[in-house]
This record gives structure tokens, sequence and C-alpha cells, in this order.
């Protein structure tokens, strides 16, 4: 559990730093507000963000239903008027859940493979 706790702050602060050169004046928030315009459903984020930052980066992370990369999610979050630190809470606490996953199958695959999987079932179980 630990890698994913690491992995997870690293996609934080990757995370970071597109939402902070999306929120200066450069090159990349212009690029990041003609997508916004580009897609009316991206519209509609401003509100949402502004109003619950944290409980709606954390739900987007989790389900990302926009008509957009993944990747692009951070840029545009940088142009809506999100604080940082919850949108930092939200990209880390929705980091958590797909870097665990992949961590313990990470971990079983290896015992599987070594032959020390416990034949209790448990984690035919959990999967």
């Amino acid at each position: 559990w630990q890698g994913a706790v690491v992995s997870a702050f690293a996609a934080t602060v990757g995370s970071s730093i597109a939402f902070s050169l999306a929120k200066l004046d450069t090159p990349v928030r212009k690029k990041a507000l003609e997508v916004v315009e580009e897609y009316p459903s991206l519209r509609g984020i401003e509100k949402v963000v502004a109003k619950d930052g944290l409980k709606a980066i954390l739900t987007l992370r989790l389900a990302p239903v926009l008509p957009i990369p993944i990747g692009l999610y951070n840029y545009v979050y940088g142009v809506t008027n999100v604080p940082f630190f919850e949108f930092a809470g939200g990209i880390f606490l929705g980091s958590l859940k797909p870097y665990l996953l992949d961590s313990y199958l990470g971990v079983f695959g290896k015992q599987l493979v070594d032959g020390t999987a416990n034949d209790s079932g448990m984690e035919d179980f959990i999967l």
C-alpha cells in the first residue's frame, strides 16, 4: 500500500503542475480555454467545481465522464475557480483507488508466480 500512496502523491504533483500552468497566463491556459469552448459540457464544470470543488474533482477522477482525455482534466480545472488545495485533495484521494488496486494485483500476481499465495480462497473472493 505504500507504493500506492507514493504513486498517488506523484500523480498529484504532476497534476498540480498542469493545473498551475493553466492558472497562469500561458499558451497552455489559452489552449485549455479553447477546449472548454469547444465542448459545451465542459462549461458546466466551472459552476460545479466552484461550488463543490473537492467532491466534484474526486467524483470525476473516479468516474471520468467528460468527452476529453483524462490528462486534459487538470488543465480544465486550472481555468476554473477551484482552490488549489481542493483540487489537490480531490486528485490525491481519487488516485488512491486505482493505485491501491494495481498494488494489490501486483502483489497477488507475484504470489501466484512465486507459489506463495494462500490457499484460503480469499484472494479469489476479493477479485
